[in-house]
């Protein structure tokens, strides 16, 4: 096996591992083999004869998230108090890097493969949970590395202090992140179990990413802005908010002193890493136990639910291999648990992002004054960033763990390719898209009252349409016909990004109508919406079977 260069770096810690406790050359070896793994793509039935063998999708993805990560380099070079700055940039940060660390590594954390496949062959839990965290590690640090990059270049502005501070934070917060994550984890494994369990794991990773993003308005509104100084307005509830603990750091290296809440800001940056370090490596004989609750896969009956899918399936699907396509990808995205944890986020994001920033506007009025001011708004076409969130799930349904039973297409008598993509794109917006829009909806129209409606429908089909496009630009797959991987955000990214201009031109024209006051202008827009995702249908979805 490939000796790595992460490898070698890794040995100069060598020293630490094993007063940890653990076996460093047993847990050395399991990574080279994870690492080696990783660079192992198995082709698929849709890309048999397009890639070797040695190619690791991840390293190639760390250059979308460097170009990502340039967004963040006007933070670093404002001239305001860094204790402002740094805190709107590890805000982001840690948003991006958890959204990434839940949908892509939150598989691996709760992996419950390497117990049994390595953990018979006498390698102890400790070395063995050492090797996973390590692994995870060795991924977010790059992935920290590429998002940070170029800030870390422009902080040489400041002088090489903030240079190392800057990396120093990065390493911290991989460390916390990953272990936050880990220990969140165990305590909904130690809670509950069976069914219950898995449901409450996904509801986790959708409150814990809300959580963070929430946050950070809050950390916004700390601030206060004064003609053209913003100035930072410090409070006993910022040790409550961890991207200000690390950017207290940057007040000491830039001279300025320091009351009492901002050094234990500063204490905490360093002493919350290093303990929960200390109580993780305690909880790895717990976690591991309670880990193995994940292997009940038994599911409850869901009868009804699947019967009034069936009915769905037959009032928009006319053709019977479409329905068959329709029912199939529902039945999926209904029970596939690795596929919830990487979408379900990403849905929750798209339904709470309007509404955190309809309220995040809020100008300490009064509630009920704040209410007629913003019904007299347009912020209800905040939707749209909710369509753009969601871009993502038009990609991911053609993921899946059991990608083999791909070579069923192969065999199934589909006389027309057409109706896999179709049926595939009806099945996961009725099933994904759909639901989140209603619960969208209903907050919308307790806000802006009944005469939102209208612009909801417009929203909808918008949509829709934005989808359809998304399927057009990106590659096509067959349904759950390729495995996941860990650069698998980053194409989500780029399909997001595509979106973006689609989403651009319907706001445009949206925004338009509203404006010319002309009430059935908006009928008429949302009948010529319905009149082109017909007229586009056939052409979009003709795909050849060779892709």
């Amino acid at each position: 096996m490939k000796n790595f260069l992460i490898l070698r770096i890794l040995d100069l810690f060598k020293g630490i591992y094993t007063k940890l406790g653990v076996d460093y050359n047993i847990m050395r070896l399991i990574i080279q083999a994870k690492l080696t793994l990783d660079c192992r793509r198995v082709p698929t039935i849709s890309e048999a004869s397009v890639e070797g063998n040695e190619k690791n999708y991840f390293y190639s993805s760390l250059f979308v998230y460097s170009i990502l990560g340039v967004t963040f380099l006007p933070i670093i070079l404002m001239s305001i108090d860094p204790r402002i700055k740094m805190s709107i940039y590890f805000s982001c940060f840690m948003i991006l890097l958890l959204t990434v660390l839940i949908s892509d590594f939150s598989s691996v954390i709760l992996d419950v493969n390497d117990k049994d496949i390595i953990g018979i062959r006498g390698v102890q839990p400790r070395t063995l949970n050492a090797a996973k965290t390590t692994h995870i590690f060795i991924y977010i640090f790059m992935l920290s590395l590429a998002i940070s990059g170029f800030s870390l270049l422009a902080s040489l502005r400041f002088g090489m202090k903030y240079f190392l501070l800057l990396f120093l934070s990065i390493v911290l917060v991989d460390i916390l992140m990953i272990i936050i994550t880990a220990i969140m984890y165990l305590i909904i494994l130690k809670l509950f179990k069976g069914e219950k369990l898995k449901d409450m794991l996904n509801i986790f990773q959708i409150c814990f990413l809300l959580l963070f993003t929430i946050g950070y308005q809050f950390i916004a509104r700390s601030f206060d802005f004064m003609h053209t100084d913003i100035v930072y307005d410090q409070s006993w509830w910022n040790v409550l908010f961890i991207p200000m603990w690390f950017s207290s750091n940057f007040s000491i290296i830039d001279g300025k002193s320091l009351d009492s809440i901002g050094i234990v800001l500063s204490i905490l940056s360093i002493v919350v890493p290093i303990i929960s370090l200390v109580v993780y490596k305690k909880l790895v004989p717990v976690f591991e136990k309670n880990l193995q609750k994940l292997n009940d896969n038994t599911y409850k009956s869901k009868e009804k639910k699947e019967k009034f899918s069936i009915k769905v399936s037959k009032l928009i699907c006319r053709d019977k291999e479409e329905r068959a396509i329709f029912n199939f990808v529902y039945n999926i995205l209904d029970k596939d648990r690795d596929f919830k944890t990487k979408v379900y986020p990403s849905l929750a994001l798209g339904v709470f992002m309007p509404i955190i920033i309809i309220f995040t506007s809020y100008d300490n009025s009064g509630i009920i004054n704040y209410l007629k001011e913003i019904r007299e708004s347009y912020l209800y076409l905040s939707g749209y960033l909710g369509i753009v969130i969601i871009q993502n799930i038009i990609t991911m349904v053609q993921y899946s763990n059991e990608f083999e039973g791909a070579w069923i297409y192969e065999i199934l008598p589909i006389k027309n390719i057409r109706n896999i993509y179709t049926g595939m794109f009806k099945g996961s917006i009725y099933k994904l898209y759909f639901p989140s829009f209603i619960l969208l909806s209903i907050v919308f129209i307790l806000i802006f009252k009944i005469e939102v409606i209208k612009h909801l429908t417009v929203l909808f089909l918008s949509g829709v349409f934005v989808s359809m496009v998304s399927f057009k630009l990106n590659e096509k797959h067959l349904p759950f016909s390729k495995p996941y991987n860990v650069g698998t955000s980053s194409k989500n990214i780029i399909v997001v990004l595509k979106s973006m201009i689609t989403t651009v031109i319907l706001v445009g024209i949206h925004f338009w109508i509203i404006l010319m006051n002309i009430n059935v202008l908006i009928y008429i827009y949302a009948l010529i919406l319905i009149g082109i995702i017909k007229i586009s249908w056939n052409s979009i979805f003709t795909v050849r079977k060779s892709s």
